[in-house]
């Protein structure tokens, strides 16, 4: 037994020089994986998601939150992040369990912030956005939106909560539910006239007024939408030649605004030489200046 003796020391010294080294390493690799510039990661994981590489994205939004502390924006950005990802990767299905789950964490972990409130709207859109063979369940859905334009009446997420919500009374028609979505529409427009979605909102408002029958109230609803409208001159898909050419007809056929027509239908015709529809417009103008030339005659 004496005889091992030195050889066990040796064996104990050597474990104790593996484990020593062992637990060197993992701090040296623990060291590296730290994240000197979050932002950048996350940036990096967004940009992995527009480009459809949504394991590398998952990935990268995972690595920032195991390296910031538990509640920081970083750490509440990467959780939207990694959510987002989950719901959209497989549209229109998506892994809405796991989605949901780190939504819901990020709303209990900060329930006041703006990350939470676009937590909140994801897990109403998931319940809103459904197959085409399914009909959602409009009551849920809309006192979903509700209640998160009430608890965030002043942040954007809140309007769009609110737009979605005016939407699905008008998706059905009905007299009651456009006299409804008419009223709340312009109480949120004169509650906030300066809102990112004062556009949508008047496009709604328009629409409200169409199915009531009220002509005036739409024409100037959707002059008000057009003007409203943000002008993005990096994207080329920009084109108002369906606004003007929508406004020039519910002007002349709906409202009798032979003015508003002609400078609508001369728009599009002007900015827009090669839009199909110009013919028509050119003979729109023609009827109407022949037919006030007859009425004039007349009088």
């Amino acid at each position: 037994m004496k005889s091992n003796r030195p050889f066990q020391i040796l064996l104990v010294v050597l474990i104790v020089i593996t484990v020593i080294f062992a637990a060197f390493l993992f701090h040296i690799e623990k060291k590296k994986s730290k994240i000197e510039k979050p932002l950048d990661e996350i940036a990096s994981a967004w940009l992995e998601f527009r480009m459809g590489e949504y394991t590398q994205s998952k990935k990268i939004f995972r690595k920032v939150i195991d390296n910031v502390p538990e509640n920081s924006n970083e750490g509440l950005q990467s959780l939207y992040g990694l959510a987002c990802t989950y719901w959209l990767e497989q549209l229109p299905y998506g892994d809405k369990d796991a989605a949901g789950a780190v939504f819901n964490e990020i709303i209990r972990k900060s329930p006041d912030s703006e990350f939470a409130a676009w937590s909140m709207l994801a897990l109403v859109r998931m319940e809103h956005m459904v197959s085409a063979d399914k009909t959602p369940d409009f009551p849920k859905v809309r006192e979903g939106y509700k209640k998160i334009y009430e608890k965030f009446p002043d942040q954007i997420a809140g309007h769009e909560a609110f737009i979605y919500m005016i939407g699905t009374y008008l998706a059905v028609f009905t007299k009651e539910d456009a006299e409804f979505a008419k009223d709340r529409i312009d109480e949120f427009i004169k509650a906030h006239p300066d809102s990112p979605f004062i556009s949508s909102a008047w496009s709604l408002y328009s629409k409200a007024c169409e199915t009531l029958g009220k002509k005036q109230e739409q024409l100037d609803a959707m002059l008000n939408e057009l003007g409203k409208r943000e002008i993005d001159p990096k994207n080329p898909w920009m084109d108002n030649s369906n606004a003007y050419w929508a406004i020039a007809t519910v002007a002349e056929f709906e409202v009798g605004d032979f003015d508003t027509a002609r400078k609508y239908y001369s728009l599009m015709m002007k900015e827009y030489p090669r839009e199909r529809r110009n013919f028509a417009a050119k003979r729109a103008i023609e009827r109407m200046d022949a037919l006030e030339t007859k009425l004039r005659k007349e009088n």
